[in-house]
Order: structure tokens, then sequence, then C-alpha cells
């Protein structure tokens, strides 16, 4: 098969979805044909260098025309078989049609999201799906909620869990306790870790909350944030002032893959209250680094976690700060978490999300 694939996400800042293309094209076998659409080739070829991958700009950068009329054309002038896009695509003209929705949250909590990306979700999303020959998504529970918000056949959607890629299972550890060298005069002593964007849906005045009082116990120092700037941003750290929280806080954006591993393997717990989530990639990257888990017990964290965390009510902050003093001071409760981390990252291999993408491929070309 000849199959495009639109990763013009590789080229903008560090994000869940860009983690998971890159943990997926590593392990994509070469067998086939890929043709990878960016912004910037170049940049992709240097990522993604073998030869089974062939780079191809997208020319326009505007999303409407870029999505709607610019991809039905690349897909027809290179001739795939498939084509595969992430929440929307064009509604006309692409072969073989595969769309990624990884969640509907803007739309099942609209509370956290401004007005303009919840209607483009529902128009955009809804019509897109309708027009997929295949649907993928990465979790059961976003599978349910997709199938009600757009009214498509549960038979239409395939889960394909995010993977890890191999810089995550078999880590460059020089690199890591180089990139610790650099990092460690920046950040508390002892901290938590919370890694995503700055949305208002990651709950991080509550996170900043809970650290306070783990600082009270002795048993942190601070709260390091790993996430770009979102449209919450401002709100959060206006949050974090009025709570008296802020100077517990270390914030980083655009970190490599060694900084962020070398956070995770210095972080005393990664602690992710998120209120909704459709997937939760931090909470794998965390248990690949031998990372304690507490996290929230809502949406789809449950099902990818498994036992390997220690889960609680989001919105409850004594029972946030009970978990996380245990999972902190408690050794044996600490290994046991982490040695079920290790042994829930098998359902999440690279290999088994990339044999299980080639199959909605295969389904999409027939």
């Amino acid at each position: 098969m000849r199959i495009g694939l639109d990763v013009h996400v590789l080229n903008g800042p560090p994000q869940g979805t860009a983690s998971a293309w890159r943990n997926l094209l590593c392990h994509l076998p070469p067998t086939h044909e890929y043709r990878l659409y960016s912004f910037d080739p170049a940049l992709t070829a240097r990522l993604f260098p073998e030869s089974h991958f062939v780079h191809c700009r997208i020319p326009i950068r505007q999303p409407h025309v870029r999505i709607q009329l610019v991809y039905p054309w690349l897909a027809r002038r290179d001739h795939c078989d498939a084509f595969h896009v992430n929440y929307y695509g064009p509604w006309l003209g692409a072969p073989g049609l595969v769309v990624t929705i990884h969640d509907v949250i803007y739309l099942d909590f609209p509370q956290y999201a401004p007005a303009g990306r919840r209607r483009q979700m529902a128009v955009l999303g809804s019509l897109s799906a309708r027009a997929a020959r295949q649907i993928t998504t990465v979790s059961e529970y976003s599978k349910r909620r997709i199938t009600e918000q757009f009214g498509v056949r549960a038979e239409r959607i395939s889960v394909v869990p995010n993977g890890l890629g191999r810089e995550w299972t078999e880590p460059d550890r020089a690199a890591v306790a180089a990139a610790w060298v650099r990092l460690a005069p920046q950040v508390p002593e002892r901290f938590v870790l919370s890694v995503g964007r700055l949305d208002p849906r990651k709950n991080l005045p509550l996170t900043a909350r809970v650290t306070r009082e783990l600082r009270r116990l002795k048993l942190v120092d601070g709260l390091v944030v790993v996430g770009s700037d979102d449209f919450g941003g401002p709100g959060i750290r206006r949050a974090w002032a009025a709570d008296g929280t802020a100077e517990l806080v270390t914030h980083f954006s655009g970190l490599h893959t060694p900084e962020l591993q070398a956070l995770y393997a210095h972080a005393k717990c990664l602690l992710f209250l998120s209120v909704a989530e459709g997937f939760g990639l931090p909470l794998l990257e965390a248990m690949a680094m031998g990372t304690p888990v507490v996290a929230s017990n809502r949406t789809a964290l449950p099902e990818v976690s498994g036992d390997a965390a220690s889960l609680v009510d989001p919105a409850d902050e004594e029972a946030a700060v009970a978990a996380a003093r245990l999972v902190l001071s408690d050794d044996v409760v600490r290994a046991a978490f982490v040695e079920r981390g290790r042994s829930r990252l098998t359902l999440y291999g690279g290999d088994r999300t990339a044999q299980q993408m080639l199959d909605v491929y295969q389904r999409a070309v027939r």
C-alpha cells in the first residue's frame, strides 16, 4: 500500500498528538510506502530518514483550504491508497480516508473550551466522521462518546491505543543523565510532576494546592509543570497567584524527550488530576520511566492505567493529598505501583499499535 499521513503537528509545539505520531511512525514496517505530509519536509526527514518514508510539503497552511481542497488533491496526485488525518478530514475526494478522533472532550465538557473550538468540533468533527471510510480513536471511552456525539455506527470505529515509541521503552540513558545535569539547578530538590498543556481541564490550580499540602507534610518542595501554553494559560496563572501557590510552580515548555524523561525519572510521582482525557499518554510515559502515578479516576484514565496508578476523584483535594501522601511516604506502596506500571506497558507496545493501524488502513482500502 501507499499510505498518506498528515503529520503537520510534528512541525509545531510538543503535544500529545505529536507524541502519538512519533511513536506510531517509528514502528510502521517497511513493507509499505508512507508519504508524510508536513509543512517542513526537511525537518520530518531528519526525524524519520528511513527509505519507506517519502516526505512531501503541504503547500497551504490555512486549515479549511488545506483540509478540504489540498488534502484530496495531494492524495490523488500521489496515488495514495489510504489517507490518514487527525480530527478533521476532507468531506469529499480523499481515497481510503481514515480519521483519528482522539476524543470529543470539547463537546462533552464545554465549560473547558472556547466557543469557537466547540463549534468547530461539533460541525467539522461530525462531517469528517461521516466522510471517513474508517475512524480510529484511542480508548473505549472515546469510542462510546464519538458514537453518541456524532451518531456513527460503533463498527466503523476501531480503538487503536496510543503506543510508546522505542525512545521511551529503550531510553538513551546517557542523554537523560546529561539532560538532568542541565535541569537539576532549575527545579526543586523534591518535586511532583504534571505534564500537559495549560488547559483548564488539566486541573492545575488544584494540583498546585495539593502540592502545597504535600510540602507542609515535608514530602516535597514544589511542583514542576511541563506543557505548552494554551488558551487556559492566563487563567491558570491567575489561579496560582490567587491561591498563593505560584511560588511552588516551575513551568517548562518545548522540552526535548530526554529532558522530559529526566524530569519523570527524578519526580517523586506524576500528579495527573485532569478532569477529562481521551487517553492520557503521560501515564504511560511515567510508567516507562519508573515513576509512580497518582491520577484522576474520570473519563479514559482508569482504562489506561488499570491497577498501575492510584486513582482519585479530581474534585476532592483531600483525597488527592491522601493518595499522594501514601505513594510518597510508603516505599512498599510506591514500589508496587512502579512494578505494576512496567507490566502495564506491555499492553501499549509500539509494534502492536502499528499493526492495529495497518489493519485499519487495509479495511479503508477495501
